[in-house]
């Protein structure tokens, strides 16, 4: 029994460890999944069923990221996928764009550069300061949208992957798991293994020496003694 313990101590102990290797090089949290050097979050707020671009932006932000910018086929190509086989239900999302007035320009809430484009065709860019993009779900083509005339029931958030973070709230939730798994499993193995003797339930072929018919001739018993005197008349 104290074999047992020591094995599942053992294995909890690992668990742990690789746990904490794991979650020290994935995203921030649960909510995250991980793409290349990026971490997405996709949202459906209940208490808010209808986002416009502000109330988007400021939720991500809540979350530790920013409306999602795009800056390659290949993330576009990642987040279309994902759009319609998990993160169901959106027949389009906000894109982290807005317009400005500094230089004419589309540029992306999370400062990076805009290094990538995937419009419909037929759409024309004119600034000004309502305009707000938007990703097809079932496309992935990207539309020109008045800010005024654009609400979601859900948004899409993006952070960087910075290798080496640790998602300290994580590990203390699985180490709190853990430990509580093995309280239970020091506590039970007594009482299954008492069971099991009871109720000569052991495995693997295994029963216990005081089974119910099972016979045990000793050394010394009167069986043993009978057929040593029998020996000895033949031999005499």
């Amino acid at each position: 029994m104290e074999q047992v313990r020591v094995v599942f101590l053992l294995f909890l102990i690992s668990a742990v460890c690789s746990g904490a290797e794991e979650l020290g090089e994935e995203c921030p949290a649960l909510l995250w999944v991980q793409f290349n050097s990026s971490c997405y979050a996709f949202i459906y707020p209940a208490s808010k069923p209808s986002l416009n671009i502000e109330s988007a932006h400021d939720l991500c932000k809540d979350i530790g990221g920013d409306i999602i910018s795009i800056n390659t086929q290949e993330e576009n190509a990642f987040l279309l996928t994902m759009l319609q086989t998990k993160w169901k239900g959106s027949k389009k999302i906000l894109l982290g764009m807005f317009y400005d007035t500094d230089d004419d320009s589309l540029k992306w809430f999370d400062k990076s550069a805009v290094t990538f484009s995937n419009w419909r065709q037929g759409q024309i860019f004119q600034g000004n300061l309502i305009t707000c993009v938007t990703m097809d779900a079932l496309t992935g083509l990207w539309d020109i949208n008045d800010c005024d005339h654009v609400a979601v029931s859900s948004v899409l958030c993006k952070t960087l992957y910075t290798p080496g973070t640790t998602r300290k709230t994580d590990l203390k939730t699985l180490r709190i798991t853990l430990i509580t798994a093995f309280m239970a499993i020091v506590l039970a193995v007594p009482i299954i293994l008492l069971v099991m003797h009871k109720r000569k339930m052991w495995p693997f072929g295994f029963s216990s020496r005081h089974s119910q018919g099972a016979t045990h001739i000793l050394p010394y018993s009167d069986d043993a003694i009978l057929v040593d005197t029998m020996e000895r008349e033949d031999y005499a």
